[in-house]
């Protein structure tokens, strides 16, 4: 075990949350409430019931299905309850427990890589989040080839903590640990959406649907979309659950904690007045934008296109070393390499690829300045060993703006 958590401390001691600079900078809390996670639990019988559009993916489309969410929520008699996130999963196991496999469903936007992957391990790690229910709390994206193609859990927990453990004793060890505790390992997979489960190893693929490391607790993160509908059809899970974005009180508490009194107050002034930006608030990612590019600019966008044109004149601002207020204003150069960009990003989603290699990108010809501006990542060193460097947009909304 010992040796288990030194692989994890690299990962998970560096983990931070930060939604907005102003919660780091005013000083976090680390409570799961301060993120304001609202969890909502969805009943075996009507998962198809709740998303019945099953094109329903996009931040833009939780927007205005968020009203109605929260109607169904609090209507007398609704099926439909909260839960907090410290109750996903039962503190003692049973026998009834051997596969709890949960679920967790919300559209782009909405926090469920932030959530599962920052502030969860980092406040497991800091004993303040399911201390008392798991001795390993192992968290991997499947966006990434490497996670889909781990052939063992020990290979799993090296790929996700970028490390090796090069001594096959220590990789016995860890995995007789798991095999005789199961129960007290959980293995966080996120964006079931984000890869296709003919592309997964056979592990992986066993993990999915319960067949592999039974017992072992599941939490398997994704948008609505027809490969996690498949799943769930024929391999069940214990608890589906719901991320649902913001209330209106937290859209309140978020801004006024980012943005000092007098941005604050005239930010939601027109939040009341407006009824497109405030549905655009309720997705958590388009919140802490509108809120960054207010204290950029002064300029309160009104639409999800405005702020994607906002953030792009920020980055060609940085970059250029100057302050740009509107897309003509940009430099032709500039303007070519995020239509470039752009059009990058809408091959790419054609293609179904969230997560791209260098060869892609050459072959669509981007050139090293449209790649520099900062829309582009790499992924994690030591995640691609062996392979290409690999690419991904800094988030799937940003890519599905720009295309």
């Amino acid at each position: 075990m010992e040796r288990a958590y030194k692989v994890l401390q690299r990962q998970y001691s560096k983990a931070k949350v930060n939604y907005g600079k102003g919660l780091s900078e005013k000083g976090e809390t680390r409570k799961v409430s301060d993120v304001f996670v609202r969890l909502v639990v969805l009943e075996r019988g009507d998962l198809k019931s709740a998303f019945q559009d099953r094109t329903f993916s996009t931040a833009a489309e939780a927007s205005r299905r968020f009203e109605h969410v929260f109607n169904e929520l609090t209507r007398a008699g609704s099926a439909r309850r909260q839960v907090e996130v410290a109750d996903l999963f039962p503190e003692r196991a049973g026998p009834e427990d051997d596969s709890f496999r949960v679920l967790l469903l919300a559209s782009a936007g909405c926090g469920k890589t932030t959530l599962m992957m920052k502030f969860c391990p980092f406040m497991w790690w800091s004993s303040e989040l399911w201390s008392s229910h798991f001795d390993l709390l192992i968290c991997g994206e499947l966006r990434y080839p490497e996670i889909r193609d781990a052939r063992s859990i020990v290979d799993l927990l090296c790929k996700c903590a970028h490390q090796e453990i090069e001594s096959a004793d220590e990789r016995q060890r860890i995995a007789d640990f798991i095999a005789e505790n199961p129960h007290r390992v959980c293995l966080v997979l996120d964006g079931l959406d984000e890869t296709k489960l003919a592309s997964c190893s056979h592990f992986v693929k066993g993990v999915l649907r319960g067949d592999a490391l039974c017992g072992v607790r599941l939490l398997l993160t994704s948008r609505p979309c027809d490969e996690v509908f498949e799943l769930c059809e024929a391999h069940p899970f214990s608890q589906r659950v719901e991320l649902v974005g913001f209330l209106p009180e937290d859209v309140e508490a978020f801004v006024k904690r980012v943005l000092d009194e007098r941005q604050a107050t005239e930010l939601l002034k027109v939040v009341a007045e407006d009824v497109n930006l405030a549905s655009i608030m309720s997705t958590p990612y388009f919140a802490a934008r509108v809120c960054e590019l207010y204290k950029w600019s002064e300029t309160i966008p009104r639409c999800a296109s405005g702020i994607l044109e906002l953030m792009i004149l920020q980055i060609a601002g940085s970059r250029s070393m100057k302050s740009f207020k509107k897309w003509k204003d940009v430099p032709s150069d500039l303007q070519k390499h995020v239509l470039d960009l752009g059009e990058f990003a809408f091959r790419m989603l054609v293609a179904q690829k969230l997560c791209f290699s260098e060869s892609e990108v050459k072959e669509h010809s981007l050139s090293e300045e449209a790649i520099s501006l900062g829309m582009l990542l790499t992924c994690e060193p030591g995640t691609c060993a062996g392979r290409e460097r690999q690419y991904r947009f800094s988030h799937l909304v940003l890519q599905e703006g720009l295309s």
